[in-house]
């Protein structure tokens, strides 16, 4: 791969990383999985999300410290849906504590990205503010188009091949 093609690639990787949201899914204790998704923000080699705990999954994340997430192009601008662009990766999960530095940074960078309503939010308990570390993953940018990911910074290696 030349250094065009994989600069190419960290743009179409980094281009969904301007979605809004990210999708999540996580085993709960009985093995069934549980989703969601949520407003996120990326800072320092890592993704923060800011969600409640009022909701099944979340509870999951926080008992299971890892889970699996999704980020994907909108719809509206795909072409084709089977081939729609997706970056799923894995990541292991720590809460930042409400009484930090780093708390109080990051709420002031999610109010900045996704608006007033984080002003209100950021107050509320059952709300947590967690760490996601990717450790590996897969970006999807068309067929026959996929690439493995690796590390927290969602490094690009090879381009995955059916067996």
């Amino acid at each position: 791969m030349t250094t065009d093609d994989y600069q190419a690639l960290e743009r179409q990787r980094d281009q969904l990383f301007g979605q809004a949201t990210l999708l999540m899914a996580v085993k709960d204790a009985d093995g069934a999985v549980e989703m969601g998704v949520t407003p996120f923000i990326q800072h320092d080699e890592a993704i923060f999300i800011f969600p409640s705990q009022l909701s099944r999954h979340v509870r999951a994340l926080l008992a299971q410290t890892h889970g699996q997430f999704m980020l994907i192009a909108d719809e509206t601008a795909t072409t084709n849906q089977w081939a729609r662009k997706r970056l799923k990766f894995n990541a292991n999960i720590e809460v930042v504590s409400r009484g930090s530095d780093e708390f109080a940074t990051l709420c002031d960078m999610f109010a900045e990205r996704h608006g007033p309503t984080m002003d209100v939010i950021r107050e509320f308990t059952d709300f947590h503010m967690l760490r996601l570390r990717p450790t590996n993953g897969v970006m999807v940018l068309g067929f026959a188009a996929a690439y493995a990911l690796d590390g927290a910074t969602l490094q690009i290696g090879d381009k995955l091949r059916s067996s």
